[in-house]
């Protein structure tokens, strides 16, 4: 099984890029090839509703490509699901997002969940997903970090993560997601720290969510219905 990996944003030296793949890799069960990939004329980051506009091409450029080359699914790796609907209209294969998969197993998992986000500026961003997943009953808040994508993952912001989430589990909590992929890089550390001042919150890995539903996909034979995500009635031309 081959599961591709659409990394939409630019801001990413070579090194951190294989840091990330492989810890992809590492949510993959054995036996499944995870492949990150890169989009054509990327943003250094997302984190406006232009941003997602501008990724847009590249990423639905990406994921047709990916089928082409024969990837069982695509996960497109932005915690608000950028693209999704299009990238389902124009592929077979199934495609998932990382903010769509977390949502659905925490409210699985827990009665009320909160969002972290990095900045103020995507709290509308999250709201709407969250809206469109038709999940605001059971979402307790959106809470903004304070950190831009870039600053996000590095070891010195964990405090800074610690205490916004903290502050989501005593507003009532029982689950947190993550609307931006850095947080990935805490999320491991941010459970344990969870578990002995907070039993029982749960942290729920969006990269870990998305990829072992794709998985669980592609054993079932499934993938999303073209009666909800119909293809296109014609040729979709991507800009040179």
């Amino acid at each position: 099984m081959r599961i591709d990996v659409v990394m939409l944003i630019s801001g990413l030296d070579p090194k951190a890029l294989r840091r990330r793949e492989e810890g992809l890799k590492s949510c993959a069960s054995e036996g499944t090839d995870v492949r990150l990939v890169t989009t054509r004329n990327a943003p250094p980051s997302v984190e406006s509703f232009a941003e997602m506009e501008l990724a847009a091409p590249g990423i639905l450029e990406r994921v047709t490509e990916s089928e082409k080359e024969g990837a069982d699914a695509v996960v497109i790796w932005g915690g608000h699901d950028p693209s999704l609907i299009a990238a389902r209209e124009l592929v077979d294969i199934p495609v998932l997002g990382p903010g769509m998969a977390s949502m659905y197993i925490a409210s699985a998992l827990a009665e009320r969940f909160a969002l972290l986000v990095q900045l103020p500026q995507v709290t509308e961003i999250a709201r709407r997903q969250i809206r469109d997943l038709r999940l605001e009953a059971r979402c307790t808040g959106i809470y903004p970090v304070g950190l831009p994508v870039l600053q996000l993952g590095r070891p010195e912001s964990f405090e800074q993560v610690l205490e916004t989430a903290v502050t989501a589990v005593e507003d009532g909590a029982d689950a947190l997601c993550f609307g931006c992929m850095a947080l990935n890089d805490h999320a491991d550390r941010l459970s344990e720290a969870l578990s002995s001042t907070h039993p029982g919150a749960l942290v729920i890995h969006p990269g870990r969510a998305a990829i072992r539903v794709a998985e669980l996909l592609v054993e079932m034979g499934l993938s999303h219905s073209k009666r909800s995500y119909p293809a296109p009635r014609k040729e979709v031309r991507f800009p040179s």
